[in-house]
């Protein structure tokens, strides 16, 4: 028995009659059941806003011959990009090395909770560097790492560095032929020292970044007086319903669009794809046929945050004895 599985009666008691002898109040006074009167989820009333700063396009990322790794077609699917922490399926264009051993270590889900019950955060390490590059100049095979302005621009001087150091020839740069019909001009020549090869070149790497590559995704404000960007934080919300309980492993026979079916058609970042109460009615509802539609199903009632340490005073023979 599900010492938890308790009677609606247990939460109606209050919900369904919520008063104050104060100011107004600002929930829902009167919950009876799920399928009458409960509220939207509160991340999907009109009020709420996605605090995230990453810019992605869903509906462009779902579409078919989506260019792929070396310029292939490919299909993404929801999968390639939302799985739990403990998932043991490699991915396709990513690395799962590092996965977490379970999301709660990194976010507020509760320790209880199964660590398949929720999605990992997607990270550009694991789910988007196959397709996502950071090159930054055609000298080099590898890419620029995906950290902050401060440590990019020390890893471009010093590739440059390293470079120019064993290329100097590169150092006497002769102008493109820019020669027209009937008005030749002359080819100029310049002869740089080492610091200002490297300048021009780490220059340009970080035009490309900050104002091509990094921008796709990031917010930047770049400074005028040619200074490093500053980067919004991504501010990603791993759990949206942080009062409920949800389980994705126990939903996992569903596709993943029967929920949510709004990400095939989302072009803004800002949209907020969760199902909303009217998807989850389709199968939590009353009578014989419903899946569990109790209050207990998705809401729990003691805070663990709050348990304390508790000091032993029992003894085994009292135990045995039922003392």
């Amino acid at each position: 028995m599900r010492l938890a599985a308790t009677a609606d009666a247990s939460c109606t008691q209050c919900h369904a009659n919520l008063r104050t002898t104060g100011e107004p109040t600002r929930y829902v006074r009167d919950i009876e059941n799920f399928g009458s009167g409960h509220p939207e989820f509160a991340a999907l009333r009109p009020s709420a806003a996605d605090p995230g700063t990453i810019k992605l396009n869903h509906a462009v990322h779902l579409k078919k011959n989506l260019k792929g790794p070396n310029g292939e077609p490919v299909q993404l699917d929801c999968d390639d990009c939302h799985r739990p922490p403990t998932s043991a399926q490699p991915l396709r264009f990513g690395s799962a090395t590092g996965m977490p051993v379970s999301i709660a270590q990194k976010s507020d889900l509760p320790i209880a909770i199964s660590a398949r019950a929720y999605m990992a955060p997607v990270t550009y390490a694991k789910h988007c560097v196959a397709c996502h590059g950071l090159q930054f100049d055609k000298r080099f095979t590898e890419s620029a790492p995906h950290d902050t302005p401060q440590v990019i621009h020390t890893f471009l001087v010093q590739k440059f560095q390293q470079y120019i150091a064993t290329h100097p020839a590169e150092l006497r740069e002769v102008g493109p032929d820019r020669t027209l019909p009937q008005k030749p001009l002359p080819v100029t020549v310049r002869v740089l020292t080492r610091e200002q090869w490297v300048a021009e070149r780490v220059s340009e790497s970080e035009e490309l970044l900050w104002r091509k590559t990094c921008k796709q995704c990031h917010a930047l404000s770049i400074p005028t007086d040619g200074g490093l960007p500053t980067l919004a934080k991504s501010n990603i919300t791993v759990r949206w319903m942080p009062h409920a309980n949800f389980n994705h492993e126990r939903h996992q026979l569903l596709k993943c669009a029967e929920c949510h079916a709004a990400a095939l058609t989302s072009h803004e970042t800002a949209d907020i794809l969760l199902p909303g109460i009217a998807t989850c009615e389709k199968c939590h509802h009353s009578g014989s046929d419903s899946a569990e539609v109790r209050c207990f199903e998705c809401h729990t009632y003691h805070d663990w945050t709050k348990q304390k340490e508790v000091k032993g005073s029992l003894t085994l023979s009292g135990v045995g004895r039922g003392e």
